[in-house]
């Protein structure tokens, strides 16, 4: 996979942004929207926040500067609040002297410890329109970061059909004025549920 960093912005530049934008997200919740669904099947708000959080405690791990991460509940009874804490464990790991250079083993194989940040931002906005989407605000989050998000998805895929059972179906048409996001999120086969239950 193709891995940029946009012009002028360190690869930690572009994970804060991206953090900002979902933890804001995220900590604008509303008690009744943790349970709106989401355009990820079977998945509500709080799952998929919830797999942020996870995804988060995976980092020490990839980084291999702690255990793995078990699957359950990382939220716990205040989510928003155990969502912020997750995303600064995260970016504590990623400051690691030394990281970025050095070899890291991801479920993608081995890759330089940068690559752990761009997996991050990726998570963040794809995530990120999903929860955006579910609760009805703007999905025009982070252009630049959606387009290179988009760009290194299309590289990983390519035109190779999408596996049935897998994490993304088979792209779907995005409208001719969507943002970067919103096509990202099509590429990805994500179908809008348009804030359903707002």
């Amino acid at each position: 996979m193709v891995v940029g960093t946009l012009r002028g912005m360190t690869p930690l530049d572009e994970f804060d942004m991206a953090a900002s934008t979902v933890t804001g997200l995220v900590t604008a919740l509303r008690a009744d929207q943790w349970a709106h669904p989401t355009a990820c099947a079977d998945w509500d708000v709080r799952a998929v926040v919830n797999h942020l959080a996870h995804g988060n405690a995976k980092v020490a791990f990839w980084a291999g500067t702690g255990p793995p991460a078990p699957d359950g509940d990382h939220l716990g009874p205040s989510p928003a609040e155990a969502f912020t804490a997750s995303v600064a464990a995260a970016r504590a790991v990623l400051t690691a002297p030394g990281l970025f250079s050095r070899q890291v083993t991801t479920p993608l194989g081995e890759v330089p410890g940068v690559f752990l940040v761009h997996m991050r931002v990726n998570e963040y906005v794809v995530h990120g329109w999903d929860i955006a989407d579910a609760t009805g605000v703007s999905t025009d989050l982070v252009p630049e970061l959606a387009e290179q998000a988009l760009e290194q998805w299309r590289e990983r895929f390519g035109a190779a059909p999408r596996q049935p059972g897998g994490p993304f179906g088979p792209e779907v048409a995005a409208a001719p004025d969507a943002t970067a996001a919103d096509r990202l999120a099509a590429f990805l086969g994500r179908r809008a549920v348009g804030g359903r239950g707002r």
